[in-house]
């Protein structure tokens, strides 16, 4: 544990920042869910878009956190569990991770999601879906930051997959922003 916020854990062997492989594992966790859960946003919006294209813009948004939100949450969690036990700690982490992706997943993704669908359907995300998208977005943030917390040295110190991971999600999101902008060019045509 750092004993000032100047201080940054590495591991000994790689010199990889603890606090990187967390979240390189949290990106992980959640590029995976985006994309699992990629054809159930389409569906909450009419289909609007072909399926492999709105999975990358939707990875682009899960990265977009991680990198963004992520490591700042990340960064406040390590200091409210200072002196927590050890045991206790995935779970707090799991808790900031659930509020933090459930509120990103409550503005971010129902207002890029609207933005598709209300020129195209002319018609707006239900309570229902709005409630569905919060939930599912705190579940994935909530077991993505818990891994994170809970794996993030043993990551520290395969320097090699950690950095390929981190190469895989952002290849994956600047393939997301580009089908993002060309969607959204799209509409204003």
């Amino acid at each position: 544990m750092p004993s000032s916020w100047t201080h940054v854990d590495k591991d000994t062997t790689t010199g990889l920042p603890i606090m990187l492989a967390q979240n390189i594992i949290v990106g992980t966790a959640l590029t995976v869910g985006a994309i699992a859960c990629s054809g159930f946003y389409l569906a909450m919006i009419g289909n609007v878009a072909s399926l492999v294209p709105w999975a990358l813009v939707v990875t682009f948004v899960a990265v977009a956190y991680t990198y963004v939100v992520g490591f700042a949450l990340l960064w406040c969690v390590e200091s409210f569990t200072l002196r927590m036990k050890d045991r206790f700690k995935p779970i707090a982490y799991g808790v900031v991770g659930a509020i933090g992706y459930g509120v990103w997943g409550l503005f971010v993704m129902t207002s890029v999601m609207n933005s598709l669908d209300q020129p195209l359907n002319g018609v707006v995300l239900s309570n229902g879906d709005v409630a569905a998208i919060t939930v599912n977005y705190a579940v994935f943030g909530f077991i993505a930051t818990m891994l994170g917390q809970a794996h993030g040295t043993k990551l520290a110190a395969r320097s090699k997959t950690a950095i390929g991971l981190l190469v895989a999600q952002i290849a994956l999101a600047t393939l997301g922003l580009v089908c993002a902008v060309m969607m959204f060019s799209a509409l204003g045509r």
